[in-house]
């Protein structure tokens, strides 16, 4: 007859790609403490890299290719703010920013097809929940050490503003055109120099974007965008030119971008 004792347990060979039971413990102990999609992302110790009027910038705790934007609700909401009219009813509030910059960035996308997205902005990679809010994560524009991208301001300011930078900028310009970019808040300090996510250096916009006005003509027609934009870029390109005069105690007279 047949014996009815259990057979014996076959010996675990080790196969070299089958990690030891230590590892694969840590494994899923690593990967159980990444954090998920909707996790809130603790900022309470991440570097603060910028201010602006409404938001601040924070690195991601996790992600040192991305920065995230926080709405500053109490300088959002100082005594004697003006705010726009049709502002006021919307339930959003401060945080409308976010709304204006996704649909800036997916409308230009979508536009022209582009499968890594509108690489003149910092491209924008979502919405994330933080323990100062709501934010929105773009993609962290770095020099060549790594480091924040400094300001198109911050580069004249120091260099001067030499004639291949001023074609450069041109040249951007005409490409924010050509992509139907709405460039509300035309600075220096919305631009910045430097190396995106892949390593391409160049322009890029990281504030200002987008659509504000209650009508949103200028995203409605191409034509007024450009006629918007030219007026603005020249009107830049004159600071530009000071700025670098200042720098390096040169005199010389703004290029010009040729109208279409």
């Amino acid at each position: 007859m047949p014996s009815s004792a259990p057979p014996l347990a076959t010996p675990i060979v080790q196969s070299p790609l089958t990690p030891p039971p230590a590892d694969l413990l840590a494994q899923a102990f690593a990967i159980s403490t990444v954090p998920n999609a909707f996790g809130v992302l603790d900022l309470s110790t991440t570097p603060l890299v910028a201010s602006g009027s409404e938001r601040d910038v924070y690195e991601h705790p996790h992600d040192r290719n991305l920065l995230i934007k926080i709405v500053n609700g109490s300088r959002a909401r100082e005594p004697g703010r003006r705010v726009r009219w049709h502002k006021k009813f919307h339930r959003e509030q401060a945080h409308r920013v976010f709304l204006t910059e996704l649909i800036e960035y997916v409308s230009t996308t979508v536009q022209h097809g582009g499968l890594e997205g509108n690489v003149l902005l910092a491209r924008i990679a979502g919405l994330v929940n933080t323990t100062h809010g709501l934010g929105l994560a773009v993609e962290k524009i770095v020099d060549d050490q790594g480091a924040m991208a400094p300001t198109l301001h911050q580069v004249v300011k120091d260099q001067g503003f030499a004639p291949a930078l001023r074609a450069e900028v041109r040249a951007f310009f005409e490409a924010l055109i050509d992509a139907h970019v709405v460039f509300n808040d035309v600075g220096a300090r919305n631009i910045v120099v430097g190396r995106n996510a892949e390593g391409k250096s160049g322009l890029y916009l990281v504030d200002g974007y987008g659509p504000k006005q209650a009508l949103p003509l200028y995203a409605w027609s191409k034509s007024m965008n450009r006629r918007r934009i030219m007026r603005k870029y020249l009107e830049l390109e004159a600071k530009l030119e000071r700025l670098g005069e200042q720098a390096l105690g040169l005199n010389g007279a703004p290029g010009m971008l040729a109208p279409h």
